[in-house]
């Protein structure tokens, strides 16, 4: 069989033509390609990785295009090239280029999509184009003419483009330079019309800006300028007449030289005189006064002279406060006549306002006209010089050659492929014969399964773990009746239980069972706060002597041990009438510290420790205090009495699943009482190991238990090549270790009764030779044959 495909394969090679591949390269050009730019002048690719591959998909549709493939069978005359279809001008013989059929027409272009091929080249950006034909000449030639076919069609592409954009600019361009020129008339009849003036200022970039000159709106600000000096002149006026008014008028004159000359002749020099003689008057009228008595003549004479120079220094003050007065309403007056000028410069200019923003509007539209056909032109200009400017998109990388070398037919290509096939044939041919047989039919058919499906045998493994914990393909079976087996006291580690066995302790009242808080009597030791409603100074915090009273004020003594919080107020008030301290006495006790009323927490809890007897005193309750549970933590709790500290009362914690009707009747949360110790078993640890696929140690809960298929499924089950029939228990006895053969497979199936696994027991589940041998022989056989298929299927792809 595989000589007949050897033979067929090399008549083919003999007969077949040869057929001859050329191959151009060109790159999609992510540069300018030349140094010479104009704006807009070049096309170039987007160097984003998003936008390049689409880049390179769509020049490689656009190489494979009708139009080019037409230019290219015209411009080469391919439908008259024997090397391109022989067949053609047989069948077409009267065919017209110029007006080809549509049926010729087709028959080119499907033949030349057949022997082209464009592909990009992977992590460039470098598309080869591939011609294959009969004549290597022709390929080459076919190859090139394709790229130049290419560019010559974005050559012409552009320059259509851009002639039929210059022609719509200019379109453009003639109607707004047309309106342009309506408004500057308008603007310069505006102008005349409203005398407005135009001047250029220079702006700190340097370019010259022409700025609007309206007289109206400079006088209004000339006249403001004014306005706001005489305000506040008037206002420094009106305040040195109050100071003149309040004080002394020379001084503030004296402060103001500028003021003297509106004071009338003189100024203040005269009231000045005047006080200087007063003051030699009064000098030599005391000294006289010491010298001769009041009657004395010259000093009546001196007395006359003073009130004299007094009355005229008043007459003088009253002409310099006359005169702030006149400086202060002239002022005012100033004010208010600028007042009015601008009150009508402002009605004016608010006339004239109109005019400036319709100017202003004018202005604006005809710069703007101007500055876009500026634009416009100079586009048209750049549109023109561009034209010839921009460079292809792609550039040559290498010109396709005449190959020298048929890439068809590939002798030792198909040589290889005709071994490989004739060998899988022949295979096939003798399992079929071989199937003939009676006594190898089940044989035969179970090794052409194995043939077909191996390959998904091969790629079998490890099942996955899915959210719900199972592997992958582990069908989850219905739930059975819990085991309740509690541990025997005799077997079970000393760990799990003190000796005994668990007894069941029945339900008690619902009342028994409330979450109130327990009446807690008062003991020696504890710290107690009393108050009474009528006397702040009764309250007080005090400590439970040894012999059971408390001292209190007011009353001494109260014998309050063995009493409850109620007991004791009602004690200490009945103390208080005794005495006659209180009519109607209001007493309130509160524990709070209790000695010795604790519970102690021990084994496998998160935190370990001695906790309050106070309102949490259920088994539940005091376990949560302690932060629950550890991993290692088993069902069975140990609870230790303060009076019989050696004697172990054991507590199934209530399971979390069903329950069932006799495990309804057991309290699983019972009652402590204060100094009792709780001791939280450890689980025991039961180990798979082997040809499993997550081997480990797995917690063996003393009441719940654990069977042999409950740890495999904890391990997440067997792996294909486990030998299930000859799985191993180990386990330890005092007289040493015991083993147990067991069949994994008949417990699964449920034809074996399922083993239950104790603390440190061993399950063992060996690997199996045959197994291991024939998936990997079937594996290896079907990665030769994927990688020869695949190999020959990638030199064959890069040959057609």
């Amino acid at each position: 069989m595989v000589g007949f495909f050897l033979t067929a394969c090399l008549l083919y090679c003999l007969i077949a033509p040869k057929k001859y591949d050329a191959t151009a390269v060109v790159a999609l050009r992510m540069q300018p390609a030349s140094t010479l730019s104009v704006e807009g002048a070049e096309t170039m690719a987007s160097a984003s990785i998003l936008s390049t591959p689409l880049e390179l998909e769509t020049l490689v549709n656009v190489l494979r295009s009708e139009d080019l493939r037409w230019r290219v069978i015209r411009g080469e005359r391919l439908y008259a090239a024997a090397g391109f279809d022989p067949a053609f001008v047989k069948r077409f013989p009267k065919f017209d280029v110029n007006h080809p059929e549509p049926a010729a027409q087709e028959r080119l272009l499907d033949r030349f999509d057949k022997l082209l091929r464009v592909r990009v080249m992977p992590r460039t950006l470098l598309v080869e184009v591939r011609f294959r034909s009969r004549d290597p000449e022709l390929s080459a030639r076919v190859a090139n003419a394709l790229v130049t076919a290419y560019q010559a069609r974005e050559v012409e592409m552009r320059r259509l483009a851009t002639q039929t954009a210059s022609s719509w600019l200019q379109g453009q361009l003639d109607a707004l330079t047309a309106t342009l020129h309506g408004k500057e008339k308008e603007l310069a009849a505006f102008e005349s019309s409203h005398g407005f003036l135009t001047t250029e200022q220079s702006q700190p970039g340097g370019q010259p800006m022409e700025t609007l000159r309206n007289p109206a709106v400079q006088q209004v600000d000339e006249t403001e300028r004014l306005w706001s000096q005489a305000s506040g002149d008037r206002i420094l006026r009106q305040a040195l007449y109050v100071q003149a008014q309040q004080g002394d008028p020379e001084a503030v004159l004296a402060a103001n030289p500028d003021l003297q000359a509106e004071m009338g002749p003189g100024g203040a020099a005269m009231a000045q005189q005047l006080r200087g003689h007063l003051s030699e008057v009064q000098v030599e009228l005391a000294q006289l006064r010491l010298e001769h008595g009041p009657n004395y003549p010259h000093v009546q004479e001196l007395e006359r002279a003073a009130q004299e120079i007094t009355a005229e220094l008043k007459a003088e003050d009253a002409k310099l406060l006359d005169g702030f007065e006149r400086s202060w309403k002239a002022a005012a007056g100033r004010e208010e006549m600028l007042r009015k000028q601008l009150d009508e410069e402002m009605a004016q200019g608010v006339k004239e306002n109109d005019a400036t923003i319709r100017y202003a509007s004018l202005l604006q539209e005809v710069e703007s006209g101007q500055e876009l056909c500026t634009r416009l032109r100079r586009r048209i200009e750049e549109a023109g010089m561009s034209a010839g400017v921009r460079g292809s998109s792609i550039s040559v990388v290498d010109e396709a050659r005449v190959p020298f070398k048929a890439a068809t037919p590939d002798v030792p290509l198909y040589l290889a492929i005709a071994l490989f096939v004739g060998g899988w044939v022949a295979v096939a041919m003798a399992l079929l014969l071989d199937a003939m047989r009676p006594m190898a039919k089940v044989g035969a058919v179970v090794l052409v399964a194995f043939t077909l499906f191996g390959g998904w045998n091969g790629r079998a493994q490890a099942p996955t773990p899915n959210t719900q914990g199972l592997p992958t393909g582990v069908v989850r079976l219905p739930e059975d009746a819990p085991v309740r087996n509690p541990p025997n006291p005799k077997t079970a580690p000393q760990v799990w239980s003190a000796g005994e066995a668990v007894i069941p302790q029945p339900v008690q009242n619902h009342s028994e069972q409330s979450g109130a808080a327990m009446a807690l009597p008062i003991a020696a030791g504890d710290f107690l706060e009393v108050s009474e409603f009528h006397l702040q100074e009764f309250h007080a915090q005090v400590r439970v002597a040894a012999d059971g009273t408390v001292e209190l004020p007011l009353v001494g003594a109260v014998q309050v041990r063995g009493m409850s919080e109620h007991e004791a107020a009602r004690a200490i008030e009945k103390v208080l009438l005794d005495k006659g301290m209180l009519v109607h006495p209001q007493v309130a006790v509160m524990v709070t510290n209790a000695a010795g009323q604790d519970v102690s927490v021990m084994g496998e809890v998160a935190r370990p420790g001695v906790y309050a007897y106070t309102v949490h005193h259920r088994l539940l309750d005091v376990i949560a205090a302690a932060q629950g549970l550890t991993p290692n933590a088993g069902r069975l709790v140990n609870v230790f009495h303060r009076d019989d500290p050696k004697t172990p009362h054991p507590v199934v914690l209530e399971p979390t699943g069903a329950v069932s009707a006799a495990d309804a009747k057991v309290d699983h949360d019972p009652e402590l009482e204060p100094g009792d110790t709780v001791l939280v078993s450890r689980a025991g640890l039961a180990y798979v190991i082997g040809d499993v696929v997550r081997p480990g140690g797995f917690a063996v809960d003393p009441v719940q238990g654990l069977t042999v298929v409950q740890a495999l499924s904890l391990a997440w089950g067997a792996t294909p090549n486990a030998a299930t029939g000859k799985a191993i228990l180990i386990r330890d006895q005092p007289g040493g270790r015991m083993l147990t053969r067991l069949n994994l497979k008949r417990m699964i199936r449920g034809q074996d009764p399922d083993e239950p696994v104790r603390d440190r027991d061993i399950l063992f589940v060996p690997d199996s030779t045959a197994k291991n041998l024939a998936n990997k022989s079937i594996e290896a056989a079907i990665q030769s044959a994927i990688g020869v298929s695949i190999y020959a299927g990638l030199v064959y792809s890069q040959r057609f």
